[in-house]
């Protein structure tokens, strides 16, 4: 079964760029264009990763990333941003981000990170089973 990435981004042109570099790698993708409606299909659907932009309408992500840790503590959160910021990059780990990475986004780079965020999360989970 494909791990499913949710794409939180405002910006369309981003967003489906994402969509297509992961679906090309064998991830099954959704996309929300902010956070209220990422929260939405929260209520309907898991996802083994999630990817939000800080900079969003309404709900900012790091917001979002409390409410998606409170709603599930063990769930894999990347926070994305063009603005590069060192108390939003350390408040965004603390608050439980498995990484924070700043526009533009190389491709490359972007799915190192997202299989190393898949990798660590199933490895927190055998260890959870165990």
């Amino acid at each position: 079964m494909p791990k499913r990435i949710l794409i939180v981004e405002d910006e369309d042109t981003l967003c489906e760029s994402l969509k297509r570099v992961f679906e090309r790698e064998g991830y099954e993708v959704d996309m929300a264009g902010s956070a209220e409606s990422a929260l939405a299909v929260l209520e309907t659907r898991s996802f083994d990763l999630i990817i939000t932009d800080i900079m969003l309408p309404g709900m900012n992500g790091l917001e979002f990333l409390n409410k998606c840790r409170d709603r599930e503590p063990g769930q894999a959160v990347i926070i994305m941003t063009a603005y590069d910021n060192l108390w939003t990059a350390d408040e965004a780990l603390a608050s439980g981000a498995c990484a924070y990475i700043t526009k533009p986004l190389m491709h490359d780079e972007i799915k190192r990170i997202v299989r190393n965020a898949l990798s660590r999360k199933d490895a927190d989970s055998v260890h959870k089973s165990v």
